[in-house]
This record gives C-alpha cells, structure tokens and sequence, in this order.
C-alpha cells in the first residue's frame, strides 16, 4: 500500500464521504462483548492520509487513562482509523470524501471509546459511529456519557425507532466491567429522565413539524451534506458556534451530468431477497427516479464481482455491495442482535467542475458506493422486514446523491428546527432515524429536495447560437436569450466538444448577458458548442468553430486569390473532419497535396475538392446543407473567385 500523508491540522479532525450509516443497535450487554477494547482515552492529534487501498482515511492518535475491555495488545499510544477527510492534490484541487455518521474527535477531548482492531494493527471504532460516548455533567454535578453520534440512523433489535439512552457514568463503567468479568450486572446505569446538562441537546428533546410545507426561505444548498466538517480545514478551531456555522454553510455536491444516465453496478449478491438484491436496488432508483419534478436518473448497469465500496480508494465505479466483511475497517460484521446495517454515499467529489443550481455552486460528484454489512441478509425477515431493508437501501442511496438528514440541520448535529427557514420533516426516506414502514416510498421532504436539487428542465433551450473564432485559442459563443431567466442570478453555460460525443463546460455567463468567450482552445481544431440556461435548462442546438485564422480575413473583389488562402482552407477543413470522425483525424485526399506559394494556381477543382469534403463533415455532423454560387464548377470554365473562397470560410468558422 502506497501511504501519502497530506495535511496535519492543529486539531483532532472529524472524519466524516457524504453518507451516514443504518444501524440496528445492539443492547448495551451484546455491544460490549463485540468490541475487541473499551478505553477511556484523550484524542491527542489527527492527520489525514490517502492511500490507493482505502483512500482518504483520518488518523487519530489516542492516551489511554483507563482500560475497561483489553484485547492483550491495545496499548498507549494506540490510532483509530476513520474513513473520510478533505485533501488538496498536487494540482491544488480539493478532492472530499465526507461522511456525517463518522466518529467526531476533538483534540483534548475525553471519551469513551468501544474499538475493534484492524488486521493492520491499527483500531476503528467498533460499529462505526455506535463506539464513540462523550463525557459531560448534569446540573446535580453528575458526571454522565451518551453517545456522541448525531445520526444514528435505524432501530432498535425490537423493532422500535432507536432513542438514545443517556448513562451515569460511574454506573456504566462498572456495569462494563462486570459484564467483562462476567459478573451479574445491573442496569441501573440508565438514567430515565434525562437531566439538564451544558452538552448540546440530544436528537430527541425538540418537536419536529411532521408534514412540511412550502418553504419560501429554504435554500438548494440546505438540502445537501456540506462537504466541510468541524475540524477540517476552514472549519478547524474546534466545535465551536463559529466552525458549526462554517460546516452550515460550507459546500455541497451533486452529480452534474442528469438527466444523462449515472450508471450503477451490484458487486455482490444479498442473500433471502430477490434478485440477489438488484430488486432491492432497483426499487431504491425508481424511488427516486420516478420524481415528476426532477431529473435523476440511476441506473443498474452491470452485475459485475466488486467489493470496493465506501471504505475504499475511489476507483470510479459506482457500486453498490452486498454482503461487505467490513471487518477491516474495524466495524464487525452483522449479527441479527444489531449493528451497522450499511453506508452509502459520495465516495469522490471534487472542486472542478462545478455546477450551479438556482444560483449557488455546488462541487462536482464523481464516484457515489453503497455497503451493506456481510450477516444483514441472514437476518431478513426474522427480524428485518424486507420493506425496511429496501428502505435503509433507498436511505443509503439518497446520501450518494447528496442530500442531508431530513431532520437535521446540514452540519447535523442539531435538529433543524433550530434555524427557521429549515424544511424539515420527522417522516421521511432521509431522516436521521429511517421511519419504519415506509418500504423505500419517498415522503414530501424527499420529493421537495430532489426536486430542488436536480429540477426537471423548466428553462427552454436558446433558440440560436453562433460561436466564432477570435483567435487561434479563443472562440466567442453568443446566444439568443431564454424567457423566463432572472436576471443577476441566473447562470448561462456553454459546452464545447472536440468529438462530438463529449461536451465540458468552458464559459459561463450570468443573465442577462448572452455572450461569453472560450479562452482554452488549441489551433487548428473544429470544435461544437451549445449553451444552456442554468443546469434546469434544455441546450441549444450545436454550431461549430474552427480555430484557424485566415490570411486577409475581409476578402473583396480586389483581393488576389493566393495559395495560402488554399491552404488554410484545407488545414480547418481537415480539423473540421476530424470532429465528425470523433476526435481521429480523416484527412481528404486533395488534389495537388502540395500546394507551392508563388507557383500553384488556385483551380476549379481545389474548390471542388475542399466542397465536397466539407459537405460530407457538416452532413455527418448534422449541420446545416450550404448553399454556394456557382453550385458546378467547371474546369476551363468556371472562373475562381473570392466569393467561392468565402463560402468555403463561413463553412468552417
């Protein structure tokens, strides 16, 4: 494994790729028998690594104050590996992999942590964001631990929506080491009403509006994970109001390419449900999919043997498994006593190409993973319904599309009805504790945020566009403007292709200008552009430039035909038949291959020739027919003349 330390942060980071985990959470008593150690422990520093076998990971490094569970080799000094961080590559781009339900660390801190070692040596926290309990005090001076996770998303073994318990501290810890010791233990460590405490509120204290409205005040950007997280660079003083607000209102990401097809694999099969679980993925895509007000569009491609998911390097698949021994991460497999049901969401996203919705820039997706625990499948139905395994499946595959808990707010330590203008909604696919029953059936929060974030087209396509060389690298694109844009926020954007196949967003110009100028072109190439308004609009038709520059530009009656008027003319028709061949070149045979300055005359069939090839790459190409004077040229007869030359230019430019 190639290890590349990329940043040290002054503080512990929270590692966090946008998703979160399904658990069923297992009774107190199981959880403490599954975990290899119980410590209690202070978070001393963190650094961030990628690797071309996990990718980007986050390394803490932990002093032991008391061992409550040993496994005979824990030790001071010992690390926790946690997927996820942000890095900036050797071109300075910022790449995230960011996942909400991850372990949260803070330099300092004191805490409570149930961990399983990893065949590497190294320790992750057992049941991923389940093994983590912070420490704070009640009003009556009571030291008291509950568990740190905000987004505990899933049940209880009974069946039951899962509550967080908060435990007395002294009493937990013993209780830990009776059951260790297998001694009879008590429960009297839970503490049935919870007491006032200067730790934030816990998920469950506010009252959450259970059916949302219309909500004038809520922005696209609310309805996403951010991409920033307490600890990471820029948000990294601590957890403090400051850096929540800097996670708040950090960015997000989306997928820019629908409603173009994002392809999807099963890289494994689930057992005791249909399909091998394809049925199960299928019913999470027409979930979402089938939104009238929308534009999402997954599909499953390929049942093609893959096991990398979320806890591995990016390998730009997006896939979804089955079955995954998730064991060398540190999170045990599942048993039906509980545990991590699975993860999901944006493997990849990075910084270029970014897209922009209903004004705000939203960072590029490149890879999404879905991982279902090995062990879930033996577990359904007895005590997993199908239709809440197609529901946590749907949960998952909503994170790869970048939206938040539906209940919480964006940096999803707090409920979001603490911040007014919050769409939210305690009965839906995406709250933080899937709603049971639902059986993958979006609810109105769900609908409202694909919607807002991958809109229908609603914008209509301009009705013309005209790109023009300006020099051998630049091409100005103008447009005709589109009804119904806002002027000031709404985003025009042009696209340009070199094979007529694949078009990259080069300019953008926001309403109510329509002109904008790509200034990334190479010499001598024949590219298509369209342009659109915003990523809701529908795109223009194509028109083609070619980036060659003429000799004598405005050509009069009195201009003197010249061999390298000739010449030009061939080098930007060839450039323009290499577009209509797919980016390969296909050169025409010309007459006269050799066109000599001084000496070759300009004939009748050189216009012929330089006609007939061009005709044939604007028909492949789909472009308007020309309509030339002088449509038979004859040789002997038909004189050369600067209009035939001209039409020939407007041709390609």
């Amino acid at each position: 494994m190639k290890a590349r330390v990329l940043f040290f942060f002054g503080v512990v980071l929270s590692a966090s790729t946008l998703s979160a985990a399904t658990y069923v959470v297992p009774a107190d008593d199981v959880f403490i028998r599954k975990a290899d150690a119980i410590v209690i422990a202070r978070a001393l520093h963190s650094h961030a690594e990628d690797s071309d076998e996990r990718g980007i990971e986050t390394v803490t490094v932990f002093a032991i104050e008391d061992i409550l569970k040993s496994d005979g080799a824990i030790r001071d000094g010992f690390t926790v590996r946690i997927p996820g961080g942000v890095l900036e590559d050797e071109e300075k781009k910022t790449r995230f992999k960011v996942i909400p339900g991850a372990p949260r660390f803070i330099d300092g801190d004191r805490v409570l942590l149930f961990v399983n070692r990893r065949p590497d040596g190294n320790y992750a926290t057992t049941d991923f964001g389940l093994g983590l309990f912070g420490f704070s005090t009640d009003n009556a001076g009571r030291q008291i631990v509950r568990r740190t996770a905000s987004d505990i998303t899933g049940w209880d073994i009974d069946g039951s929506v899962h509550r967080e318990r908060v435990r007395d501290a002294e009493l937990f810890m013993k209780h830990i080491r009776d059951v260790v010791a297998s001694r009879p233990a008590s429960a009297g460590y839970v503490i049935a009403t919870e007491p006032v405490d200067s730790a934030p509120a816990p998920p469950h204290r506010s009252k959450l509006r259970t059916a949302p409205e219309t909500c004038s005040g809520c922005t696209v950007l609310q309805y996403t994970l951010p991409l920033y997280a307490v600890g990471f660079a820029p948000c990294n003083s601590g957890v403090t109001a400051t850096d929540k607000a800097c996670v708040e209102n950090g960015p997000g990401a989306r997928w820019p390419s629908f409603p173009t097809a994002v392809n999807w694999n099963r890289g494994s099969a689930e057992t005791n449900v249909t399909n091998s679980g394809s049925d199960a993925i299928n019913t999470a895509f027409s979930s979402w999919n089938g939104d009238a007000n929308s534009n999402v569009n997954y599909v499953l491609t390929t049942t093609t043997a893959n096991v990398n998911g979320i806890f591995e390097a990016a390998d730009s698949v997006n896939n979804i498994v089955f079955e995954k021994d998730m064991s060398a991460s540190g999170i045990p497999n599942y048993s039906c006593a509980g545990g991590v049901l699975g993860l999901g969401g944006v493997a990849s996203a990075s910084s270029s190409g970014q897209t922009t919705v209903e004004g705000q820039s939203f960072y590029r997706t490149t890879e999404g993973d879905v991982s279902m625990n090995k062990g879930v499948g033996a577990c359904i139905p007895a005590s997993l319904s199908v239709g809440n395994f197609n529901s946590s499946v749907t949960h998952e595959v909503g994170h790869t599309l970048g939206f938040r808990h539906s209940d919480k707010t964006r940096e999803n330590s707090d409920l979001c009805t603490t911040i007014a203008t919050y769409d939210c909604s305690s009965s839906a696919i995406m709250t933080a504790v899937i709603t049971s029953g639902l059986s993958a059936a979006l609810q109105t929060w769900d609908a409202s945020a694909v919607a807002r974030l991958y809109p229908a087209s609603t914008l209509a396509a301009p009705a013309s566009i005209t790109a023009t060389a300006s020099s051998s690298t630049s091409v100005a694109v103008t447009w005709s403007a589109v009804s119904g844009v806002t002027d000031g926020s709404t985003q025009y954007q042009v696209f340009r292709s070199s094979d007529r196949t694949n078009f990259t967003q080069v300019c953008t110009a926001t309403a109510p200008t329509v002109t904008c100028t790509d200034t990334t072109a190479l010499a001598n190439t024949s590219y298509l552009y369209k342009a659109r308004a915003s990523a809701t609009g529908a795109f223009s038709v194509t028109d083609v430039a070619t980036t060659t520059i003429f000799t004598d530009p405005t050509l009069t009656t009195s201009t003197k035909i010249r061999a390298v008027h000739l010449t030009e003319l061939r080098t930007a028709v060839n450039a323009l038949r290499k577009l209509a061949n797919s980016g390969v070149a296909n050169d025409f045979n010309f007459t006269d291959p050799s066109i000599t300055v001084n000496t070759t005359k300009v004939r009748a069939v050189h216009i012929n020739d330089l006609r007939t090839a061009l005709d044939a790459a604007r028909s492949s190409l789909s472009l308007t027919s020309l309509s030339y004077t002088d449509p038979t040229i004859t040789a002997g007869t038909t004189k050369v003349r600067m209009v035939h030359i001209s039409e020939l230019r407007a041709g390609v430019q």
